[in-house]
């Protein structure tokens, strides 16, 4: 429970600051049309480093990745994304 309340509250920090760096375009991105987002994976084992690029190698580009390695600029990027991936090992 305590890693869906943290990515909760991630989510509740990072989408207003998406909406006003879109506003104010200040996106640390140029949002295209093959835009992609990670969620799901803590990348213990590094498996998701391979998704990323398999997916990088396909033409799509992964401009968030939750929560693993994902940086903050890559949360915030995270709502311009086209498409949402879940990747998690156990499933």
């Amino acid at each position: 429970l305590g890693h869906h309340i943290a990515n909760d509250a991630l989510r509740d920090h990072m989408f207003p600051r998406f909406d006003k760096a879109k506003k104010e375009n200040t996106l640390s991105i140029e949002p295209g049309p093959y835009d992609v987002a990670l969620i799901g994976d803590y990348n213990i084992g590094g498996d998701a480093w391979a998704s990323r690029m398999l997916l990088e190698e396909m033409g799509l580009r992964v401009v968030a990745q939750w929560s693993g390695d994902g940086t903050v600029n890559e949360l915030v990027n995270g709502p311009a994304s086209k498409l949402v991936l879940i990747h998690c090992y156990r499933s």
